[in-house]
């Protein structure tokens, strides 16, 4: 099994969020997953409609059953990086500075079979344990062949696992590693910093946390709330990502449990907020097909509940000048109807709605073009 790592060193930013690391959720830990792809690629919730006398869809979430997640009155606090920043040697970030180049030209590790489901599952859970419960292997992942069944062949780069399970123990230095070796290649990072004129991390927070309670009615206070600035594009345009999820999220998911996240995009320099997504893991999607498409094009409920989501829910009082879906194959294979919503003043919101069931999943708001 191979394992892309093109230049890890320019993702590395994921990894150190609101002054401690996060625990990546991945099987292929140290891959790092482009954080602002979370939004868009993930499955997402169900939030229901009611339709109320007035004939205008009230918001509502659809179920009280899905755990937001109960934990103790303190949110747990990590202490991976004071106890990187004390145990990693200087010797180790040398010998992690060239494992990191020589990954650079072979461009893959190799695992010399697949974690099994019930492996990956005990290793959502200890990985939890080691980021807030101080959980942590007796011994180093050995880096070569010895007297000891689970190693990384740091030579061929390559992860020799036994024919049997990996003991606790052996899965703690899986963890125990990539943590050290991604805490190593984080103090060559640069981390992007906003600018003077962007708007700063608690600013938004705040906004994220208004947009997600203000379209989802949800309480985020027992969420970790995590952000990312990073600047797009040719004109190295500066935006906020920001994730609100449970703390021991790898433990829910291990257990099958539902949950919910919110991902919250921000441009930092208006301070916009321009994506409000709500996600569920497990959400099963229902494909639009021809006929269904033409029975919903037919239903103008669909239009009024994309103008309720934009006049009640997100509270923009603003003319708005008109509504209609947007074709589109990819919505189609997703479950979804996009509705366009078209203000006077040239913006425009495009609301993503579940089908059957007129579930919102996301909010998009695309600013009118400077003329």
């Amino acid at each position: 099994m191979k394992m892309n790592r093109n230049d890890v060193k320019s993702a590395l930013g994921v990894i150190f969020i609101a002054g401690g690391l996060l625990g990546l959720s991945a099987f292929a830990v140290p891959q790092i997953v482009a954080y602002t792809e979370m939004s868009r690629q993930m499955p997402e919730a169900n939030v229901s409609y009611t339709q109320q006398q007035t004939g205008k869809p009230a918001v509502q979430l659809a179920s009280g059953q899905i755990p937001v997640l109960k934990i103790e009155a303190k949110a747990p606090v990590s202490t991976i990086q004071t106890y990187l920043e004390l145990t990693v040697t200087e010797e180790e970030i040398k010998e992690s500075n060239a494992y990191a180049e020589k990954l650079r030209f072979m461009d893959h590790e190799i695992f010399t079979r697949e974690m099994t489901e019930q492996e990956i599952k005990r290793r959502l859970i200890l990985d939890d344990q080691y980021r807030f419960d101080g959980l942590r292997p007796k011994q180093k992942l050995p880096m070569k062949a010895g007297n000891h069944e689970f190693y990384l062949d740091q030579s061929k780069a390559t992860y020799v696992f036994p024919k049997r399970a990996l003991t606790d123990e052996e899965m703690l230095q899986f963890i125990d590693w990539n943590y050290r070796f991604n805490y190593v290649l984080s103090l060559t990072y640069v981390k992007p910093q906003p600018d003077q004129k962007d708007i700063g991390e608690a600013e938004t927070l705040s906004k994220a946390r208004e947009s997600v309670i203000r379209l989802f009615d949800v309480d985020l206070s027992k969420l970790e709330a995590t952000a990312l600035y990073n600047k797009w594009g040719p004109e190295q345009k500066g935006e906020w990502s920001v994730d609100f999820h449970p703390y021991r999220e790898g433990t829910l998911r291990a257990q099958g449990r539902p949950y919910l996240t919110y991902n919250v995009l921000i441009d930092s320099l208006s301070g916009t907020v321009l994506d409000t997504t709500i996600v569920e893991r497990d959400y099963k999607r229902t494909p639009i097909t021809a006929e269904m498409n033409g029975r919903i094009r037919q239903d103008s409920s669909w239009l009024q509940t994309a103008r309720t989501i934009v006049a009640d829910k997100q509270g923009d009082t603003r003319e708005i000048v008109g509504t209609s879906i947007i074709k589109d194959s990819i919505y189609d294979k997703r479950g979804v109807v996009a509705v366009l919503v078209k203000l006077k003043d040239g913006s425009s919101y495009t609301a993503e709605l579940r089908y059957p069931g007129k579930t919102l999943r996301c909010l998009i708001y695309t600013p009118a073009s400077k003329s």
